[in-house]
């Protein structure tokens, strides 16, 4: 197959699914993750500017144990002052019951994200696709998983990342969410992106000018 073949095949291939490859993801959208790394997404490489690691356990309405890993959250800033917000299952214990189906995080209402997983980092299972809810703020990565139905115990995530226009964040600011195939899930703080200052100052100076303007008419 040439190569203007096998562009129009993906073209092809996109139309009919109604899904996108992976890059910007709109609210309300759904993109095919193929994997990316720092000569195709330079954006989203740069410097570490925050980490944190989270032991995690997802319980059965019994109690019992059905996954156990540990999440680690990153973010890192490009050369335009942009942030990257990464997540990656890792050390996740064997021998349990569970099986991861989605990994999730909210904190992205407003912002231009551009998501996929990273080529050139470790980890084992890769997601099929990224959606994003209709308001924007949650993205949601979900399998098939490297084929298989899911993130067994013992396996690890690849990393997971949602690229940003927004320059400030926030850490313990939103939600990510690990939910497995049975429909157990747990949630787990994590940083997000933030309004710098003085947007927040324009927006509240916006805000005192309205309501000048609505009390003159008065």
């Amino acid at each position: 197959m040439t190569r203007t073949t096998f562009i129009a095949a993906a073209a092809a291939s996109m139309i009919m699914t109604g899904t996108a490859l992976a890059g910007p993801l709109t609210p309300g959208g759904s993109v095919s993750t193929g994997g990316t790394d720092a000569f195709s997404s330079p954006h989203a490489y740069g410097t570490l500017v925050h980490s944190q690691m989270d032991n995690f356990n997802i319980l059965h309405s019994s109690g019992a144990v059905l996954f156990q890993g540990t999440l680690e959250s990153l973010v890192f800033e490009n050369s335009s002052g942009e942030l990257t917000f990464d997540l990656q299952i890792i050390g996740s214990e064997a021998g349990l019951n569970g099986v991861i189906d989605s990994i999730g995080r909210n904190g992205f209402g407003g912002w231009t994200t551009d998501v996929d997983w990273r080529l050139d980092a470790m980890g084992l299972k890769d997601p099929a696709k990224a959606d994003r809810s209709a308001n924007g703020e949650k993205i949601e990565w979900s399998g098939p998983w490297s084929g298989t139905a899911g993130i067994f115990s013992g396996e690890s995530s690849r990393m997971l990342f949602a690229s940003t226009d927004a320059t400030q964040f926030a850490p313990n600011s939103a939600i990510a969410r690990i939910t497995l195939t049975t429909g157990e899930f747990v949630d787990i703080e994590v940083a997000s992106p933030i309004p710098a200052p003085g947007a927040l100052a324009l927006l509240g100076l916006s805000g005192c000018l309205a309501g000048t303007r609505r009390r003159r008419r008065n």
